[in-house]
C-alpha cells in the first residue's frame, strides 16, 4: 500500500510541476511490497543515528544508507524528505523540487522534498549519499527531524531530471566505501533522522488576582507561554504542557475553559491543545469562579506537572521562576502577595487554600524545572481528548514523531 508520507510527497510534487504533473504523479505511485514481481529490487534503509548537540543558526549533513536487498538492479529510485518546521534545507539540489506544508490541526509545519535519482543500484550493494544532504537548523529548532521515504524506480519529472526546484548540482547516490558492516539491518523503506539543537524554550505559567463579595461570580484568566527562543513538539501524541490550577478555598468553579478539566476536588487539570507549541506563542485559560464565601487571601497555585512524553518534564526549560504563579480571590493588602500573585511567581499557597494534587512534588517541579512524578492519568487524559476535540495526531506515525 502506497504511504501516506509517499502520497502526500507525491501530491505536493504534482501540484509544483502543474497539472500535466498529476498524471505523472498518480501514475509512479509505489506498489504494495505484495504485488512486486519476484525476482526484482528491494530498497531499504539501514540505520541513521541521531545527531545532537547542533548550534541554531548552522548546518549539518545528514547520510544516510540504502541497500538493494533484491535480486535484480534498481533502475533508480525517488527518495522523498519531509523535514520539521526548525529545519531548512541548506542546498536544493536540480534533480530535486522543494516546498513547505502550512501548520494545519493534525500537525505543525514543514519543509519538503522530492528527488529523481535516475542511476542504476546493483543487489546486494550498500549506497550513501555522494554528500551529506544538508539541512540548516533555523533560531527556533530544537527537538527536530526528517523523515526519508524511498521507492523503487525514479519518478522522471516533466521535462526531464535537470528541470526540478534546485539549482546545484544532482543529488546521486555511490557505493559505500569501505563495505558496510555485514552485520547491519535494512528493513524499511521509511526511517527518521533526528535532531537535537543546543536550544531552549521557557515555558511560563500566569496567575491572576480577582476580587468579589459572596455571591459573585467572577473570571481569573490563567496563561499558559512559549517565550521561547524554540518551538517544542512532544514525541507523544499527547500535549507538550500540563499543569495544575488550584482552585482557591471559598470558590467554585462555574465554567472551567477548553482543555481543563477537574484532577481532585480542589484543582483543575490543563493541558496545551496540541503536542507541540510554537515559540512566542501564548494561550489564556478562563475560569468562571462563584465566590460562596468571602477568604481573605484565598490562594491556588497553579504549576506544571510532569507530562506523558521522554522528557517527562521541561528539560529545555532553564527558567525554573516562571514555572508556576498562584490564583488568589480577594487578596490582603497587607501581606504584599497580591504583588507576585499575578507574575508568575513560584510562591507556595497559603494554608488552608485549594492546591494542586501532587503537593511537595508539583513544588519539586516548579522550582527545578526537571522534577515531578504526577502524570497525565488514563482517565483524565482520555477524557480530555474527548472533551477537547484534541488534534494531536503527528503525521506519519511510523515512529518517534
Amino acid at each position: 500500500m502506497r504511504s501516506a508520507s509517499t502520497a502526500r510527497a507525491l501530491r505536493r510534487a504534482a501540484g509544483a510541476v502543474t497539472v500535466a504533473g498529476l498524471a505523472w504523479a498518480l501514475a509512479a505511485a509505489p506498489v504494495a511490497a505484495a504485488d512486486r514481481a519476484e525476482p526484482g529490487p528491494d530498497l531499504a534503509f539501514g540505520q541513521t543515528a541521531p545527531i545532537d548537540g547542533v548550534e541554531p543558526g548552522s548546518t549539518t549533513g545528514v547520510a544516510f544508507t540504502v541497500k538493494n536487498k533484491g535480486d535484480a538492479p534498481a533502475s533508480g529510485l525517488s527518495l522523498f524528505i519531509d523535514g520539521s518546521q526548525g529545519l531548512s534545507f541548506a542546498k536544493e539540489y536540480s534533480n530535486c523540487i522543494y516546498d513547505k506544508t502550512p501548520a494545519q490541526d493534525e500537525g505543525p509545519a514543514q519543509v519538503n522534498a522530492v528527488c529523481d535519482i535516475e542511476q542504476t543500484l546493483e543487489p546486494g550493494v550498500v549506497y550513501v549519499p555522494e554528500e551529506p544532504v544538508g539541512v540548516t537548523l533555523l533560531d527556533r529548532a530544537l527537538y527536530e527531524h526528517l523523515s526519508l521515504t524511498i521507492q523503487e524506480d525514479s519518478l522522471t519529472f516533466p521535462g526531464g531530471t535537470q528541470h526540478g526546484g534546485g539549482a546545484d548540482p544532482v543529488l546521486r547516490l555511490v557505493a559505500q566505501e569501505p563495505p558496510a558492516d555485514p552485520g547491519a539491518v535494512y528493513g524499511q523503506q521509511q526511517q527518521y533522522v533526528f535532531i537535537t539543537a543546543e536550544n531552549t524554550a521557557d515555558f511560563a505559567l500566569t496567575g491572576a488576582k480577582v476580587t468579589g463579595k459572596a455571591g459573585d461570580t467572577v473570571n481569573a484568566e490563567v496563561t499558559f507561554a512559549n517565550k521561547g527562543p524554540a518551538w517544542v513538539k512532544n514525541d507523544a501524541g499527547s500535549p507538550i504542557g500540563v499543569f495544575d490550577v488550584g482552585i482557591p478555598q471559598g470558590t467554585k468553579v462555574t465554567k472551567a475553559p477548553e482543555f481543563c478539566l477537574p484532577s481532585g476536588s480542589s484543582a483543575y487539570r490543563c493541558t496545551t491543545p496540541y503536542n507541540y507549541v510554537d515559540e512566542n506563542s501564548e494561550r489564556a485559560y478562563v475560569f468562571g469562579l462563584r465566590i460562596d464565601k468571602v477568604v481573605a487571601n484565598a490562594t491556588g497555585k497553579v504549576a506544571f506537572v510532569k507530562g506523558d512524553h521522554r522528557w517527562g518534564t521541561l528539560p529545555f526549560d532553564t527558567n525554573p521562576k516562571n514555572n508556576a504563579a498562584s490564583l488568589v480571590v480577594n487578596a490582603s493588602t497587607s501581606t504584599g502577595e497580591e504583588a507576585q500573585s499575578a507574575g508568575g511567581s513560584s510562591g507556595g499557597a497559603t494554608p488552608g487554600s485549594g492546591t494542586p494534587s501532587g503537593g511537595a512534588q508539583d513544588d519539586e517541579l516548579a522550582d527545578t524545572g526537571t522534577a515531578g512524578t504526577v502524570l497525565v492519568g488514563g482517565a483524565v487524559a482520555a477524557a480530555l481528548l474527548v472533551a477537547g476535540g484534541f488534534a494531536l495526531t503527528s503525521r506519519r506515525r511510523t515512529g518517534r514523531s
